[in-house]
Parts: C-alpha cells; sequence; structure tokens
C-alpha cells in the first residue's frame, strides 16, 4: 500500500506545531482562511482585526479586537502574546482597504488612509516583533501585495501604490533581517472571490465582463477566480519550516493572470 499521501497529510496537518503567529486582518477573506488553516495546522494565533464577527475562539485561535492603524493598541497585543507565550514566530500582515475612484474623483484623505492601513500599519507591527525575532534568531513574516504592482488598472492608484511600496518594503527587510536567521515573503494575489471583489455593490468576480473576459477568453489562464483558501495555502507554506531558502520574494498567487496579455 501506498502510504506517501497519508504520510504528506499528516506533515501538513503538524506543519506549524507550537508556533505563536499574529495575523492581521483575521475577520475575513484571506485573513479568516489563514488563521484557520494555521491554526489547523497546530499554530496559536493571534487574531487581529477590528471586528470579530467570523472569528470562532478556540484553544488555538485568539481574537483580538484592533484597528490596525492605532499602533498603541499594536503594541498592547504583541506585549500580551510575549506573555502569554514568550516569543512570536510568525507575522502575516493581511489587513488591507481599497477606495475605488479615479484620480480626478480621489482625495488626499483616501490616499492617506490607504498608506495608514495598508503600509504603515505593517511597518509598525514589524518594528514591535522583529526584536522578539531576532532574540530568538528565527522568524517568518509574510506580507500581503497585490498583482496590481504588475499589471495596472483604472480607479486603484492609491492602493496599487500602497502595494507597491510593500514590495519594495518585504526586500529590504529580508535583506536586513536575513542575518538574524528571519526569513521575509510577499504573496501577491490576482482576482479573489472576497469581500474586496465587492466593487460599488457588483461582485467583480460574477460581472458579465469578468465572465466573458477573464474566464471565456482566459485572460485568467485558469477561468476562474481565486479562492481565499487557496491564497491561505501559499501564506501557510513561507510560514513554514519548509521554508528555509526563499526571503525577499512576492509569491503571485493569481491563476496566471500576469503571464498574459
Amino acid at each position: 500500500m501506498d502510504t506517501l499521501p497519508c504520510l504528506r497529510k499528516s506533515i501538513v496537518l503538524n506543519e506549524l506545531d507550537g508556533k505563536i503567529a499574529l495575523v492581521t486582518g483575521a475577520n475575513s477573506g484571506i485573513g479568516l482562511a489563514t488563521i484557520r488553516l494555521i491554526a489547523e495546522q497546530g499554530a496559536f494565533v493571534t487574531a487581529i482585526d477590528r471586528e470579530q464577527n467570523d472569528i470562532v475562539h478556540s484553544k488555538l485561535i485568539d481574537p483580538f479586537v484592533c484597528d490596525v492603524t492605532d499602533h498603541k493598541r499594536l503594541k498592547v497585543c504583541v506585549d500580551q502574546t510575549i506573555a502569554a507565550h514568550g516569543r512570536i514566530d510568525i507575522l502575516a500582515n493581511i489587513a488591507g482597504i481599497a477606495f475605488y475612484e479615479r484620480m480626478t474623483e480621489s482625495t488626499l484623505e483616501h490616499w492617506r488612509q490607504t498608506q495608514a492601513v495598508n503600509v504603515e500599519a505593517m511597518y509598525a507591527l514589524a518594528k514591535l516583533v522583529v526584536p522578539h525575532m531576532i532574540e530568538r534568531k528565527y522568524g517568518r513574516i509574510v506580507n500581503i501585495s497585490s498583482t496590481q504592482t504588475i499589471a495596472s488598472e483604472p480607479m486603484v492608484g492609491a492602493y496599487a501604490a500602497s502595494k507597491g511600496a510593500i514590495d519594495a518594503w518585504t526586500r529590504t527587510l529580508a535583506v536586513d533581517l536575513a542575518e538574524h536567521g528571519i526569513l521575509v515573503n510577499a504573496v501577491a494575489p490576482g482576482c479573489i472571490h472576497t469581500a474586496m471583489s465587492m466593487v460599488n455593490g457588483v461582485d467583480e468576480t460574477e460581472s458579465d465582463l469578468f465572465k466573458e473576459w477573464y474566464v471565456k477568453q482566459r485572460k485568467i489562464p485558469l477561468a476562474r477566480p481565486g479562492k481565499a483558501e487557496e491564497v491561505a495555502d501559499a501564506i501557510a507554506f513561507l510560514c513554514s519550516g519548509r521554508c528555509t531558502y526563499i526571503t525577499g520574494h512576492t509569491l503571485v498567487v493569481d491563476g496566471g493572470l500576469t503571464i498574459t496579455f
């Protein structure tokens, strides 16, 4: 009997046994899929979000209510996690927002809010967590980017700019922290079916345009939108012990979208 599939399943299920993780944007979409997956793989997760409606409190998932732009509150979260567990092994920066508006309709307030949530919060949380990782000479940091940094479209200027900053910062941080045994990577999702695929009350992955261009004409070669769980799989791998020689990389999860023209 071939025991390899059973062995692989066992390895994956126990991939993150005993690891301590912080995950932002944990209440929905990719963040929610990620906390569920890494908890299934054995990690204890502090699940950070300003809302906690869909997060199930369990022995491995501890919800923490926090707006990621509240840096003092983030410090409370990190301090409590360290006090309870003595360390933080994994930081997954997933929280993000987007305003869909053309340049002439955009506002400086929306620009600043986008950068505050998408970029500054990542920096603030990493600033709090990294010293503890350095102390233990171990860490995995994963930042959520976007295919908007590779292929551009209108109405998401502030969002695309923030994601470009994330890619650049991820590379720099990877170099900065390599000597301490800390790996830093980004994941760039494409068209993923989440709450963020709702634009002006319409799910863009269900629109006629999407079905014609991205599915029927195969602008996305795999001819479908992605699932949050598929992005979570990529994040979990980059957080795992199997990821040992990848750092400063942006892993694209887009069904082939950005390789077409």
